[in-house]
């Protein structure tokens, strides 16, 4: 599959997510108006053959009461046979929240959606991606988490979001 293609897929998959949202928006304008994208950080270790690191920025905004859809964009290294090779990647994820309200201090969310793998000399290759994380309590400016994924090998992370006042 072509770096072209890829882009289509993910391009394709955020409009069918976004879907709901849109036309929620359009029946009920006021309430489209609090919705409001949510920066993150976080730093992963990636395990396939052989280990790396990334770290990555991403924004997500919500589509459901209990759905936000994620743009994450990373960037680190891989270490393969004897030196390190330069890898970066680009998700887009549907995530499903247990507790989207925040009325329990964890708060469990799963995921899935598509990335676009780039590595040193190899071509960009497309994955499927599945997730399950645990959100903790907010200090009111962010929100701590941990999250294990796979698609193109083992992803464990630890993230930082930017807390809303009343949603999770």
């Amino acid at each position: 599959m072509t770096l072209r293609h890829a882009l289509t897929l993910c391009a394709l998959s955020a409009g069918i997510a976004a879907a709901p949202e849109c036309l929620h928006a359009q029946r009920a304008a006021p309430a489209a108006a609090t919705v409001r994208w949510r920066t993150s950080v976080r730093a992963d270790a990636l395990i396939d053959r052989n280990v790396g690191a990334q770290l990555a920025v991403g924004l997500a905004i919500p589509t459901q009461y209990n759905v936000r859809l994620a743009l994450d964009v990373g960037a680190g290294g891989v270490r393969r046979v004897d030196d390190w090779r330069a890898t970066g990647r680009v998700d887009l994820l549907a995530r499903w929240l247990s507790d989207p309200f925040r009325q329990s201090t964890w708060g469990v969310n799963a995921g899935g959606g598509v990335g676009v793998r780039f590595e040193d000399a190899r071509d960009a290759r497309v994955v499927a991606i599945v997730t399950v994380g645990l959100e903790g309590a907010s200090d009111g400016r962010w929100v701590p988490g941990v999250e294990l994924g796979l698609g193109d090998g083992l992803r464990v992370g630890v993230t930082m979001r930017r807390a809303s006042a009343r949603r999770r």
